[in-house]
């Protein structure tokens, strides 16, 4: 018997990019996806995906600390009447696979009451001791701290209305309150490590400054966007030190400018041109290699390039590249943050160091490219963790496929 599988995410796939698919391949499932994009010039295979468009702007006398919330309600009565012309056209799932924080599974059980609903819980904020709070550089202005719970209204109600809550580490379940955290199961979205894997690396072109060639010195660092809440700005302090310590190594740093979780610099800058400010006159720019964003093929060969990656992050959601990482085979200097303690215990699977330490940081790295079998070590066990703990195909599809008998024998 068939399987009806919906899939709510506004970024969709998101962190369903494996787990829909899988999904879709298999005849005993039927996945229908919808999401706040179009579907022309994504390849989503067998899942048919539905797009939507946002409601309205939002009214201009709101009062301010509510207008996050009133967008998702507006995004959720938007998808309120696309998952209602889906059920007239005959789809009505079984299981609804939902990312709640942006409000599109608001309206979900009302218009399918008997559907078993998934929610990804993914951060719960709270104004202290959290990422908001974390780096006293860069304070985040008090009305935010003040009405940052708001931003977790739909994920409270959602997680009241749901059958099953997942979350994807331990420390990311411990953000929620008690009585929520005790209900989720923890499920990696999962890697592909028979992608990520060490293999002979290719030489990284850099156009007309050249070519990295396998076995010279590379240290990497790699975010969605380079900003504060990756640890950007003590990575680029760090250089000006690193570089006296190293003089000969390469340094390859991927990301986009624009911010994906924190504020802009203002004065319509980038962190990149604002650190290139304060540390460019003290390092070899000939050096230090901006590559933008990667295709994902590519990243997988920098990571096997890699001499030492560095992965810096506030304590906030984990990021897959530092899996990737692991599972290709990098010897891996960490920040001793949550959730990267999760992942790295020191000294056998990466390195861990303060977050702020800009000088340690650099110390660090420099050992640990120095030190061959030390390098080795780590990236045999950074490997074999990625591949314990992390694979999709062998740990998290296993367990939702565990997760959705059970939530469907209820």
């Amino acid at each position: 018997m068939t399987c009806n599988v919906l899939f709510l995410h506004q970024n969709f796939p998101g962190q369903y990019k494996r787990l829909s698919r899988e999904m879709g391949e298999r005849e005993a499932y039927k996945v229908v996806a919808m999401g706040q994009k179009s579907p022309f010039g994504d390849d989503f295979g067998p899942i048919h995906y539905e797009g939507y468009t946002s409601g309205p702007g939002q009214p201009t006398d709101l009062f301010p600390p509510l207008s996050f919330f009133s967008e998702q309600v507006r995004r959720g009565d938007t998808v309120r009447w696309r998952l209602l012309d889906l059920k007239q056209r005959g789809f009505s799932p079984d299981v609804c696979f939902v990312h709640p924080s942006w409000g599109e599974a608001m309206f979900l059980r009302d218009v399918f009451p008997k559907a078993k609903q998934v929610s990804f819980l993914e951060y719960y904020y709270r104004s202290q001791a959290s990422d908001l709070d974390f780096d006293p550089e860069f304070q985040t202005p008090s009305l935010d701290l003040q009405y940052v719970s708001l931003r977790n209204l739909t994920v409270l109600q959602a997680s009241a209305l749901s059958d099953v809550l997942v979350s994807p580490t331990q420390w990311q379940a411990q953000t929620f309150p008690a009585p929520l955290g005790d209900r989720i199961k923890v499920i990696h979205e999962g890697i592909d490590t028979n992608v990520a894997q060490p293999a002979p690396a290719q030489p990284l072109s850099l156009g007309s400054r050249g070519v990295i060639a396998p076995g010279e010195t590379l240290i990497t660092f790699v975010s969605r966007s380079l900003e504060p809440y990756r640890g950007f700005h003590t990575f680029m302090r760090a250089l000006p030190a690193l570089q006296k310590l190293l003089p000969h190594a390469h340094i390859a740093i991927v990301g986009k400018d624009e911010p994906s979780y924190g504020r802009k610099p203002g004065r319509g800058q980038s962190w990149r041109q604002v650190m290139l400010d304060e540390v460019g006159p003290h390092i070899d720019r000939r050096r230090v290699h901006f590559l933008g964003t990667l295709p994902y093929a590519d990243l997988i060969n920098l990571f096997r390039l890699s001499t030492v990656h560095v992965y810096l992050t506030y304590p906030f959601v984990l990021s897959w590249s530092l899996l990737e990482a692991m599972a290709a085979g990098c010897a891996v200097v960490g920040s001793d943050t949550a959730p990267v303690q999760e992942v790295i215990e020191d000294g056998h699977n990466g390195v861990l160091t303060g977050f702020f330490d800009h000088q340690a940081l650099a110390e660090t790295i420099a050992s640990v490219a120095d030190d061959r079998d030390l390098r080795q070590r780590l990236s045999v066990n950074a490997r074999q963790t990625a591949v314990d703990r992390y694979d999709f195909h062998t740990v998290s599809w296993p367990a939702y496929e565990r997760l959705m008998h059970e939530a469907l024998a209820r």
